[in-house]
């Protein structure tokens, strides 16, 4: 939450703060719906109810303590912040002359924003050029609330910050970045820009970093005749074209982090969010938000929610819980064991679960979309020594230490820590303690099969 929320909820005034809404404050306030004079309190207690939202449930769309919201409706918040005003606008989705009426109400003077004229003689607001790109979130979704909450906590300083979401293939990368992105986006007023770098895509190469520059560049208003050729001058151009406002972006998919890197925002009210199968260490001021698999409990949810609670209804707590064993606990693997019991009307939870132990890469099997095929994806981007790593060692059942792994590939216990370190920067292979290494189940599975 930020920090102005924090200090409200301690307490103190909300005051103060450097506005973007300079330029709007001396201008008359329309004639209109909106009276000369009407307080803000009044202004935002009628558009919350108009939206049908609780004080509370808008204190949440907006990032602020609900103890502003009250103190700005009932009046004994006489100053607010402008930062919070633009928040509150933006989740109560005001238009823009609304936007202008209550950033002046809150200035204590009156204002309208620039209007112009159709053809009928109506009169209406300017429309703002600002990117709405963020997708849908993912349905069903269940945990990861404190990943969620890490991401959203990093950069309430304001300085520009990248959070890297990362993880093996199948993990919900992309459902939560989207999630958290979605839950950010009133902080970044100036708009918010999603790219799919496409690292891992089948048949389709990664996006190159000019191509990514040139997407940005024009969901920000930059016209296609004014990106320059060269990926240093658009990566110039991009950096100042952020430098004075709050954008957010989000950057799906890296393969890398040269693919990452001409993207990095250097203004102070800028956000990146990145997902990865790979560990992103060469990029400066990356904060890593690591995806493990689900705990058994939100699996069982997960998996409820995506197959119907009908058609899990009597199923005893321990098949549930074996079910999403075998699936891995991870998020893709459990939707897709899901949707089949789902789509097969005749089955149980305790026939799933059988063909699960009997063959589970064919009951996970999702053409494109399944976990294997994820994982295929992954293993065609490593060079051939690790291919070969990750081949001999992927069919041991339990944990390894760099000798072991050493003789099993025939080469130096230095060698094979290097080949090791590799497998767990893209997330093929796992260190549960120093020293020790294991392969996750369906990774073992596949790397068995490769």
């Amino acid at each position: 939450m930020a920090a102005e929320a924090a200090a409200a909820g301690a307490g103190h005034e909300v005051t103060g703060g450097v506005t973007s809404m300079e330029g709007i404050q001396d201008r008359p306030l329309p004639q209109g719906p909106y009276a000369p004079g009407t307080p803000p309190g009044a202004l935002l207690r009628g558009w919350r109810e108009r939206a049908l939202l609780t004080q509370e449930r808008l204190a949440e769309r907006a990032g602020l303590n609900v103890r502003t919201i009250r103190r700005l409706e009932n009046g004994a918040l006489r100053r607010p912040r402008p930062s919070s005003i633009l928040l509150l606008a933006d989740a109560l989705r005001l238009d823009g002359e609304e936007r202008a009426v209550l950033a002046a109400a809150a200035l204590g003077r009156t204002a309208a924003p620039p209007v112009r004229g159709d053809r009928a003689g109506t009169v209406r607001p300017a429309a703002a050029d600002v990117p709405r790109e963020l997708p849908a979130d993912a349905v069903p979704f269940t945990g990861r609330e404190a990943e969620s909450a890490a991401i959203e906590i990093h950069g309430s300083s304001g300085a520009p910050v990248v959070i890297a979401v990362e993880g093996m293939a199948g993990a919900g990368k992309t459902a939560l970045a989207v999630r958290a992105a979605r839950r950010l986006a009133p902080r970044f007023p100036d708009g918010q820009v999603f790219v799919d770098l496409r690292g891992h895509r089948p048949g389709r190469a990664p996006v190159h970093p000019g191509e990514a520059l040139a997407r940005v560049l024009g969901a920000l208003g930059v016209p296609a005749q004014r990106v320059p050729e060269h990926i240093d001058d658009r990566a110039a151009l991009y950096r100042g074209a952020v430098a004075d406002r709050r954008i957010l972006v989000v950057l799906d998919d890296a393969a890398c982090e040269e693919q990452v890197r001409p993207l990095l925002p250097a203004g102070p009210g800028c956000r990146l969010i990145v997902t990865s199968r790979r560990r992103l260490t060469g990029l400066d001021d990356v904060r890593a938000v690591p995806l493990d698999v689900l705990p058994v409990d939100h699996a069982i949810a997960l998996f409820t929610a995506t197959a119907g609670h009908d058609r899990v209804a009597g199923t005893p707590a321990d098949v549930l819980a074996e079910t999403v064993r075998r699936c891995g606990l991870l998020p893709l693997a459990v939707r897709t064991a899901a949707a089949r019991l789902r789509a097969r009307p005749a089955w149980t939870v305790e026939h799933l679960l059988a063909r699960l132990n009997h063959a589970r890469p064919t009951e996970l099997d999702a053409g494109e979309r399944g976990v294997y095929a994820a994982l295929d994806l992954s293993y065609q981007r490593l060079p051939d020594d690790q291919r070969r790593a990750y081949r001999l060692l992927g069919s041991r059942a339990a944990e390894f230490g760099a000798e072991d792994a050493a003789s099993v590939l025939g080469t130096t216990a230095p060698q094979a820590r290097r080949l090791l370190d590799r497998l767990l920067d893209v997330h093929l292979l796992q260190e549960p303690a120093p020293g020790r290494y294991r392969f996750h189940d369906l990774v073992a599975d596949h790397a068995a099969a490769s």
